[in-house]
């Protein structure tokens, strides 16, 4: 990978260590905690970090690994600003799939075999509601986080770019199990009525049936709680049971993993009622502590992003 044009593109681009509006650390209408979890980081305060760019990586300064580190910890990992993946992180099980939804040998996408068997599943019956679906990107190496990352930057500046795209180990795209949606035949997603076309209103009501949640929803204490600002497209699979789960708690899902990882209560939302739990669901025991012998490996290097890419092979046609 040739670090150094991309470095220049981005020092050209901007000026480092711009602050962004955001923070706070508590959902409204959480239970009281029978354990103590940990405050989170304020966004306010995690965006105000300088990204650190060398010869060689490009960084958020203060960064840690985040706790679930490891390929079978998918689904809890917390991304955001402050906590990252390493750059050697890879999903395993990765399969191909067409930008329909196809699980397919020529798809020019990939992801988790997990995530795309439910994607698939979720395309089938959105067309039965006559919602025609499109993946607009899916599974982002660190080194093609870094360039999407770049590409924005250069479009509209580093401040913007961190607010909508995530720095390479940073992004969920790098799980394999996150994918950006459009709609085939409706309005694009980079439209701003998107959030309210018929792609996206189905998708808020249907998508945690399938195991998908949205991870950055809209409004100002959404946002704040979120680390990035509102994308209806972007939609990421952590399984029926957790999907169900944090969209009953009416939760951003890093606030709600973040206290899953840390033993917190589950959050009973008061929506709860009106969602339709999984079949054979029951309430999850908490996860054990991983032995401390397993250590993640750390090293940051290159730069990534966060915004639907025009993606690799089998683009739409026009």
């Amino acid at each position: 990978m040739r670090v150094v044009p991309l470095l220049a593109l981005i020092l050209g681009a901007s000026v480092l260590g711009a602050a962004l509006p955001g923070g706070g650390v508590v959902a409204a209408g959480v239970a009281p905690q029978t354990i103590e979890v940990p405050p989170i980081t304020a966004c306010s305060d995690i965006n105000k970090r300088k990204i650190v760019i060398t010869r060689t990586s490009i960084g958020i300064q203060g960064a840690v690994t985040t706790k679930s580190w490891r390929t079978t910890q998918w689904a809890t990992a917390v991304l955001d600003p402050m906590y990252r993946l390493s750059s050697s992180y890879r999903p395993t099980n990765l399969v191909p799939i067409t930008w329909l939804g196809k699980v397919n040998p020529k798809g020019g996408y990939l992801l988790k075999r997990e995530a795309a068997d439910a994607l698939s599943a979720m395309f089938a019956e959105a067309k039965v509601s006559k919602i025609s679906l499109k993946i607009l990107s899916a599974y982002r190496s660190y080194s093609s986080q870094a360039a999407t990352f770049a590409k924005w930057v250069a479009r509209s500046g580093l401040q913007m770019a961190r607010k909508y795209s995530a720095v390479p180990g940073h992004s969920e795209h790098q799980l394999g199990t996150t994918v950006d949606l459009g709609s085939l035949t409706g309005v694009s997603w980079s439209n701003p009525k998107f959030p309210t076309s018929p792609t996206a209103l189905w998708l808020e009501a249907n998508a945690y049936k399938f195991g998908f949640v949205r991870s950055y929803p809209a409004g100002s204490a959404n946002i704040a709680l979120s680390c990035y600002g509102a994308e209806a497209w972007h939609w990421r699979y952590v399984g029926k049971d957790l999907a169900y789960e944090i969209v009953c708690s009416a939760q951003v899902p890093r606030i709600f993993l973040w206290n899953r990882q840390n033993g917190g209560d589950r959050v009973i939302g008061p929506a709860c009622d009106l969602l339709t739990p999984p079949e054979g669901y029951v309430l999850p025991s908490p996860s054990p502590t991983p032995p401390a012998s397993e250590a993640p490996s750390d090293s940051p290097s290159a730069p990534p992003p966060e915004v639907p890419s025009e993606s690799p092979t089998d683009p739409p046609p026009a």
